[in-house]
């Protein structure tokens, strides 16, 4: 049985293997390996670097015409990324791996202008499979969907709404990953997750929003026009802002009644099997 998978780059046009008339084979996609560090002989940690992994795909067109089509469109949606340097997602159920496709070897293509053979090569220098879950806060009714976040939506991501902001429930086995959206107006937001507060001195004005990025290390204040600005140096020392969230139920509170999204990462070596 031939794995559904999707591939889309940072133009949002998607390629969908399985659908049709492009097939993705047998590949290396799920699999993984930490490298060890070692001190005195010792186990010390794990790491992962820059990691490379082959995906082959077929193409078998109901004609040369749509052959044709489908080879140029591959290749074009897979270099748009490289030659923009913006990272690209294969997406394998509710999970995404930010990737490059640098290179694509062929063959059988001589047969028929609707069939080729291809296996693309594929880097990734954060080699995690992604699905991320966002709870919204303070709304007062149930509000669905990912409006005004400064970040795309063209990966798979489940909503959740907590009127006033109770409880944050984490689907990872581990400590994850966040970004944390704040809404103006409001004066030096306080949020407290499991005991921990993550706060920014700083004014957000109506139609301005904040944003925490925990795997950046970022901080960043969207204006009303468009425009960012760096609140890195606003945010509060005596609390590590980056701190990340633990696993299962954490009880939530903020200092005002501000509304606020909490998007958990769920990072693992391989997407979860379904």
């Amino acid at each position: 049985m031939l794995e559904k998978i999707t591939y889309i780059n940072h133009l949002n046009e998607v390629v969908e293997f399985g659908n049709g008339e492009i097939f993705a084979n047998y590949n290396d996609l799920r699999n993984y390996d930490w490298s060890v560090i070692s001190k005195n002989n010792k186990i010390s940690g794990f790491k992962k670097g820059i990691v490379k992994k082959t995906l082959p795909i077929k193409i078998k067109a109901k004609t040369e015409e749509e052959g044709i089509k489908l080879k140029n469109h591959l290749f074009e949606v897979f270099e748009k990324d490289v030659l923009s340097k913006k990272h690209g997602k294969f997406i394998i159920g509710d999970y995404y791996l930010k990737c490059y496709v640098t290179g694509a070897s062929k063959s059988e293509y001589l047969l028929s202008k609707s069939y080729l053979t291809i296996k693309v090569t594929i880097y990734t220098d954060y080699p995690y499979w992604v699905r991320e879950t966002t709870t919204q806060f303070n709304y007062g009714k149930a509000v669905m969907g990912g409006t005004n976040l400064d970040f795309n939506r063209d990966f798979p991501s489940d909503y959740t709404s907590n009127m006033l902001g109770k409880t944050l429930d984490s689907v990872s086995f581990a400590e994850c990953n966040f970004k944390m959206v704040i809404y103006g107006a409001t004066e030096n937001p306080e949020i407290i997750i499991a005991g921990h507060k993550y706060a920014v001195n700083t004014s957000i004005a109506a139609n301005e929003y904040l944003t925490i990025d925990s795997i950046n290390k970022t901080i960043v204040k969207t204006l009303a026009d468009g425009t960012t600005a760096n609140c890195f140096n606003q945010r509060n020392r005596e609390s590590y802002i980056f701190e990340k969230i633990p696993a299962g139920q954490s009880m939530v509170s903020s200092n005002t009644d501000f509304k606020f999204d909490v998007t958990l990462l769920d990072e693992r070596s391989e997407p979860k099997w379904i």
